[in-house]
């Protein structure tokens, strides 16, 4: 157990070095939505944007220049998180300055002329999105891909983020929380989820899954599909003309009145996209990765005792479903419209 304290110790350490690279902007899937992000970010200069897939064949692909080698993408992404250099720059003399304008480089040409958009295409697993932020987290992570991006991303990152992490040597260790999968069985886990889905209004549901733990949340009925550049305004839906009393993301937040948890919220890039900010997604999983530890903590004092305590029992007359509940947690990906949560627990 001291191991794993240090090994948490290290993690903590190392996310609270890493910088957010102001106008990195990591796209992870590249098929339709993450082709479509990439040309508006193109068209609106965002200054660099990369594009992971698992499929060297994926369409956005063919819109951006391909990184062929791991040295090359690390080469690169080092070059981006290089602080900025500072705005007081020293004083030419008037001679310089004369020779700069007859050059025709004047101050605005040169911010121009480095305001062009960056884009590249890398082939990636998204298990491996972790291993990135040694060299910097992106300022916004736009999840193109089928499923609860976030929930891998933080099951991932308790498996890469080790004290090796910050000078790049990244490894593979088996990671401090699982998702919290229900049998219909277990009748009192069972109750727990129904508990936590009381959170939130019937007509938001749009699924309930406790064999994954998961919960899916909408302001769209079955059966509708909301258009590709809906602007998801936060008070009422103007394709179904529906009201919205609270956004999804306000619902979610109430939950941690019940149990542990974070929302990690999408902020809309374009209409119909949305992206999370470095900075929350940071600040996101050092919290998670505090509770890590203070549970584990809790953990080693509690077998301490009992370990002196042999008159106990092995489990003090407390099943196995509260022992769970006692370490769990959710995470949430939401906008105002939409929202799907996971349950997790602490190993």
């Amino acid at each position: 157990m001291k191991n794993k304290a240090f090994i948490i110790n290290g993690k903590i350490k190392c996310m609270e070095s890493c910088r957010v690279v102001k106008g990195y902007y990591l796209v992870i899937g590249g098929g339709k939505i993450g082709t479509d992000f990439l040309r508006y970010a193109r068209k609106n200069g965002f200054p660099f944007v990369l594009v992971i897939d698992r499929d060297e064949n994926a369409p956005a692909s063919g819109e951006a220049k391909i990184l062929k080698t791991e040295n090359e993408l690390a080469d690169l992404l080092r070059n981006k998180s290089l602080p900025a250099l500072p705005e007081n720059e020293p004083e030419i003399s008037g001679a310089e300055e004369n020779k700069q304008k007859k050059a025709g480089k004047s101050e605005k040409e040169n911010k121009d002329n480095n305001n062009e958009s960056e884009a590249y295409f890398y082939k990636m697993d998204m298990h491996d999105i972790p291993s990135l932020f040694a060299y910097g987290i992106p300022e916004y992570i736009i999840p193109a891909v089928p499923c609860h991006a976030v929930a891998y991303i933080l099951a991932d990152f308790l498996k890469f983020f080790n004290p090796e992490f910050c000078t790049g040597g990244v490894q593979k260790q088996e990671s401090s929380v699982k998702e919290l999968f229900i049998r219909p069985e277990d009748s009192l886990l069972i109750s727990y989820f129904e508990d936590i889905a009381t959170a939130f209004p019937e007509d938001v549901i749009a699924g309930r899954y406790p064999e994954y733990g998961m919960l899916f949340l909408s302001y769209a009925r079955e059966g509708e599909i909301c258009p590709d550049g809906c602007p998801g305004p936060r008070d009422r839906c103007p394709t179904f003309g529906r009201k919205k009393p609270e956004t999804i993301t306000e619902y979610t937040g109430k939950l941690k009145d019940k149990l542990p948890g974070w929302v990690f919220e999408s902020h809309q890039m374009k209409p119909g996209t949305g992206g999370l900010k470095g900075e929350e997604l940071k600040q996101n999983l050092l919290e998670i990765t505090e509770l890590v530890r203070k549970i584990g903590l809790n953990q080693e004092n509690s077998n301490e005792n009992n370990h002196k305590d042999k008159s106990r029992t092995e489990d003090d007359g407390r099943n196995e479903a509260d022992k769970l509940k006692e370490r769990a947690f959710f995470i949430a990906t939401t906008c105002t419209c939409h929202g799907v949560l996971n349950l997790f627990y602490v190993t």
